[in-house]
This record gives C-alpha cells, sequence and structure tokens, in this order.
C-alpha cells in the first residue's frame, strides 16, 4: 500500500506541473505552492511513508527470546544498502552549498532565489536558481527524515526476537530494506528535483549591443546544462524504482508444495 501511494504522489506531482494535462483547473493555493515547496515534496512524501513503515503490518505473538548478541538499527540491513543514501545525503548537501552561496535576493520579494550575472559595465543578466529560499525548508525536512529512518529501524531491533529466528529475521530484514527504499528514493528524487532547475539556470544566456557589436553571455557552467538534464531524468527513473520495490516486496512470493513420496 505504501509503495503504491509512493508513485502515485510523484505521477500526480508530475501532472501539477504540466496544466494543460489535468482538464481542471487547479486551485492557486495549490499551483503557488508546487511552483516554491515542490522541491521538498519527496521529503515530505517520504517522511510520511516512514511513519506509516514505523508500524508492522502483523502484530509480534508471544514474549519473544532473549539473544546474546546486541541489536543495532543496522543489524538486519546489509551494508551496500546504506551506502547509496549515504553517498546521497552528502552529494545534495554539496549541490545545495553551491547553489545557495551564489544566489542572492529576489529584488521584488527579497528572497534568496536569483542568480545575477555581472557582464561589465551597465549590462548584467539572471534567472532563478535552487538558492536559499528553498533549500533551508528541505534542509529541514531532510534532517527530519533522517531521523524518521534512524528511529523506524531502531524501533525493528528493539523487540526481542521470536521464538521463529529466521522468520522473524527474514520480516526485519524485508522491513528494514523498504524503509531504507523508501528514504532512498525519496532522496534520489529529491535530488533530481534539485538538478532540474539548475540545469535551466546553467541554460541562461544573454545578447546585448555594445559600442563594439553584440556581445553573446552565458553561465560559467553552462557546459553542465545537458549534464544535468540528463542526471536529472536518470535520478528521477532510479527514484521511482526504489519506491516501486516496496510495492513489489508486497507481493507473496510462491512457496513450493511439499509433496510425499512413498515407496
Amino acid at each position: 500500500m505504501v509503495g503504491l501511494v509512493l508513485l502515485l504522489a510523484v505521477a500526480f506531482e508530475r501532472l501539477a506541473g504540466v496544466p494543460l494535462v489535468l482538464s481542471f483547473d487547479v486551485p492557486m493555493v495549490l499551483t503557488g505552492w508546487h511552483a516554491h515547496y515542490w522541491f521538498a515534496f519527496p521529503l515530505l512524501v517520504g517522511i510520511l511513508a516512514l511513519v506509516v513503515l514505523a508500524f508492522p503490518a502483523h502484530p509480534r505473538a508471544g514474549q519473544g527470546a532473549a539473544a546474546l548478541s546486541p541489536r543495532t538499527p543496522i543489524s538486519f540491513g546489509r551494508r551496500r544498502w546504506f551506502a547509496t543514501p549515504t553517498v546521497l545525503v552528502a552529494l545534495i548537501l554539496l549541490v545545495t552549498v553551491l547553489a545557495g552561496s551564489p544566489s542572492s535576493p529576489d529584488p521584488t520579494t527579497g528572497r534568496y532565489m536569483m542568480y545575477n550575472v555581472d557582464i561589465g559595465g551597465e549590462y548584467s543578466m539572471g534567472a532563478s536558481i535552487y538558492g536559499w529560499f528553498y533549500s533551508v525548508p528541505c534542509l529541514f525536512l531532510l534532517v527530519l527524515m533522517l531521523a524518521a529512518t534512524y528511529l523506524d529501524l531502531f524501533l525493528i531491533s528493539r523487540p526481542a526476537l521470536d521464538h521463529d529466528y529466521a522468520r522473524d529475521a527474514l520480516i526485519r530484514t524485508a522491513r528494514t530494506r523498504n524503509i531504507l527504499a523508501v528514504a532512498t528514493g525519496a532522496l534520489l528524487v529529491h535530488f533530481a528535483f534539485i538538478l532540474q532547475p539548475l540545469a535551466g539556470t546553467a541554460s541562461m544566456r544573454g545578447q546585448f549591443t555594445a559600442a563594439g557589436g553584440t556581445v553573446n553571455s552565458w553561465t560559467t557552467f553552462a557546459a553542465l546544462e545537458p549534464v544535468l538534464h540528463g542526471a536529472s531524468f536518470a535520478l528521477l527513473a532510479l527514484g521511482v524504482a526504489y519506491w516501486a520495490t516496496v510495492l513489489l516486496s508486497a507481493i507473496p512470493m510462491r512457496q513450493p508444495a511439499k509433496s510425499t513420496v512413498t515407496s
């Protein structure tokens, strides 16, 4: 159920960004939120999904059995499951700082969401960028999502092991995998949403007529435009794939039928 909601949420967000796709009028409040806070949408959805996944699908039966080996939030996960979200968090923080540092306040609103290029003399050009106005709320939500992920993993490892150790460990491993898939998918989609407008900022061009003729100008990272566009689409597809694994995990696996051989 959680996986289906995640996929429907990202599909709705994509459609909300294309007004011609929707046959009804979208409220101005919704369109305004989408324009300013759509970067935070994957993190919000991820937090809600993690809250739901904190509760086990089936209540535990019995008091459990004691175990001598200590259990930690990473006891039921594989190391490579934690590597991807760790790298993504580091990259998101790096890009956030690199994009926020050159941002300047908008002349009308005062929000740090503009990127200005001084051409020289009286000429300059500017475009919107993923500045501090957009990134600071996302950083706050990122911390909340990481805290929710840790809390979920802690709640999985905390209860005593069931008498059927193999089955209990398998259930906890599956829950750990789903929680990390939700968090990783949210990070991937959020990162994709950051790179997409940065590609638009990189595509900014200017043409001015000066005394010596026509002057063409562009951003210092204009060469990264196709790379940013391609990376955005790839990260979005990969993030949706991670969320799809949560949906597929709900499909029960077929158990081989037991047969009795008589002689």
